[in-house]
Formats: structure tokens, sequence, C-alpha cells
């Protein structure tokens, strides 16, 4: 006898003859067991769950699909312009397949685990790592527990799983060659936490390449706060051997420069070239229009349309999907 009221899922459980906690496994969708129930189990909780009218916050189709029917972007903050264009793209063709899209900030890597635990438990179907994150991440639980997982990486390499090649290092190499080729003698270097990664990497490169060493005193974290960008570029530029060109690993820090030196009455371009990465839209009508490194066009439909295929079918071979960035040249450089 079913208690009055709404149908609950203690009411399945006892009508299917099993746990509440294995209720609950099958009505969720989940799949990130070792041992799989056995599919006659499976069954008799749906049978009870559709007989009893239990549909939890989930809508049937979702229970018969077995499926979440939600999306995870994984980013770390701050979020920017670049994030905004992914989201909107993710969640136009979620809804097209009937999904919705969440977010999951990884503001400290201490903390990942943690924050990732809607993924590695298995509460998503698929997820997508943004840039700077696989790298540093062990997504092994993640890639285990979710029917896709996409990441943005240069070297990430991952049984079943896709990921986007930006070729980050060569473009930021090539956009400092191309300061160095102009006949910039002090290239500064806007940093979001001073870590070696691609981006750094790549402005070392290109000195290399022309034979120069990195000076040390040009390397600056502040790429990731407008604030503490134009402070350090206003630092910068009151130093007795300023830098005639700025890099920064963001659009954000180059807008911040662009101020600070109308803060100190430098010219741009003409004493001071400045180049941001992103390409956001904001670069387009910046004062001057930034020079950025990115994709020439923010247009992720492909790749989300690939974590789609690989959610309706595990199985399907790894892709690695290639949206290469470029120097979009604009006044500030």
């Amino acid at each position: 006898m079913v208690r009055a009221g709404r149908t609950t899922l203690r009411d399945v459980a006892e009508a299917a003859g099993v746990s509440v906690a294995t209720c609950s496994y099958v009505l969720s969708g989940r799949a990130d067991r070792t041992t799989p129930l056995p599919e006659a189990t499976r069954k008799r909780v749906e049978s009870a769950a559709q007989k009893l009218g239990y549909k939890g916050n989930t809508a049937a189709r979702s229970l018969r699909r077995q499926r979440s029917e939600l999306i995870a972007i994984v980013y770390a903050p701050p979020v920017g312009p670049w994030l905004d264009r992914l989201t909107w793209e993710c969640e136009d063709v979620a809804a097209a397949h009937g999904y919705s899209v969440i977010g999951v900030p990884v503001r400290r890597l201490d903390r990942a685990a943690q924050s990732l635990r809607v993924i590695t438990r298995g509460h998503v179907d698929g997820a997508i790592f943004t840039p700077g994150l696989s790298d540093d991440l062990d997504l092994t639980a993640a890639r285990r527990s979710t029917r896709a997982l996409m990441a943005f990486s240069d070297g990430l390499r991952m049984p079943g799983a896709d990921v986007v090649r930006n070729n980050v290092r060569t473009a930021l190499m090539e956009a400092t060659s191309y300061l160095i080729d102009a006949g910039r003698e002090r290239i500064a270097f806007l940093s979001h936490t001073g870590a070696p990664e691609d981006r750094y990497l790549g402005y070392v490169d290109a000195h290399r390449r022309a034979g120069r060493d990195v000076d040390p005193n040009l390397v600056r974290v502040g790429a990731a706060s407008r604030e503490d960008a134009v402070l350090v570029v206003r630092e910068l530029l009151d130093s007795p051997s300023p830098p005639d060109a700025v890099v920064s690993e963001s659009d954000r820090g180059a807008f911040a420069a662009l101020q600070a030196a109308v803060d100190r009455g430098v010219k741009v371009p003409d004493d001071l070239a400045v180049i941001g990465t992103g390409n956001t839209r904001e670069a387009t009508y910046s004062q001057p229009p930034l020079t950025s490194v990115g994709m020439h066009q923010l247009d992720f439909t492909e790749m989300v349309e690939a974590l789609f295929a690989r959610i309706d079918d595990p199985a399907l071979p790894a892709r690695e999907l290639f949206m290469p960035w470029v120097l979009n040249h604009r006044a500030s450089a």
C-alpha cells in the first residue's frame, strides 16, 4: 500500500524490492559503478517508478534514457567574454538536444576535487574543461564518471576524451616575434599567476629564437585583473627602463595596459605596442582597437556537437579538434 500524497523515492524502492540507494542510483541515470547493476533490477525500479507515477525532478524521457540531461562547463574564475560566448553556444546546442548547461567554477586547484564532485559522482552526462585547467587536473575520475569529456589542451592525451587543440604556445611565440621583428626592444609580459604556462613559454620561445634573454623585471603578474594590470603597467612605465611593448595573457590585462598608457601620456602604438590574448569582441572597439591572439572567430558549435555525439555513443574514437589561435592585427600593435 502506497502512502497518500506525493510518491516518494522510498515508495518506489519498497515497490521494487530494493534499497533507497539502489533506487536513487537507477533513477538518477548514473552509470559510474565499477560493477553495473543487473538489468533486471534496473527494469524493476523503472517499472515501479512509472506505475507509481514517480518522476522526481526529471522528465520521463530522462528516466527512459538513463541520462541526467545536463552538461557542465568547468572554468577558472575570473570569467570573461570568451567564456560567455562558449556558454551561449553550449546553451543553444544543448537546448536542441533537450539538455541544460551548468557552470562549475574551479578557483583553487587544492579544492578542485570538491568542486568537481558534480562530475565525478556522475551527475552530468558530459563536461567541457576550458583552457588552463585540464593540464593541471587529474581528469581520470571525471572521464570514468561521465559519458563524454572534452578539454581544451595542447598536451592532454586521454583515451576516450575529445581534445580541442589551439596551438597556444606557437601563437604566442609568433605574436612576440612580430613585435621583435618590428624593432621592439623591451617587451613586457603580463601573466595570470606567474606559473610557466604555454602562453608565457611562447613568449620565451620568441626571445630565444631571436637570440635574446628574457628580462625577469619585465615579467609581471596582473593579467587576471584590470585593477592589478593597471597598477603593474603604470609601475613599468614609470621605471628607468620602461617597456616599448606589452604582451598580456588576457585581453583584460591588455585593456588595462591601454588605460595605463593614457594615464602616463604614453602613445599607443608609437611608444608602446600592446597585444592581448583571447580575441574578445571588445578588442574590436577598444581605443585603439586591440591586437589580440586567439581564434579568428569565436564559433564553438562543432566542438559542442562533438560532445553530444559522444554522449550518444561513448564508444566513438577520441577526436582532436583543431581551432588554432592566430594574431589578429589591429591598431594597438
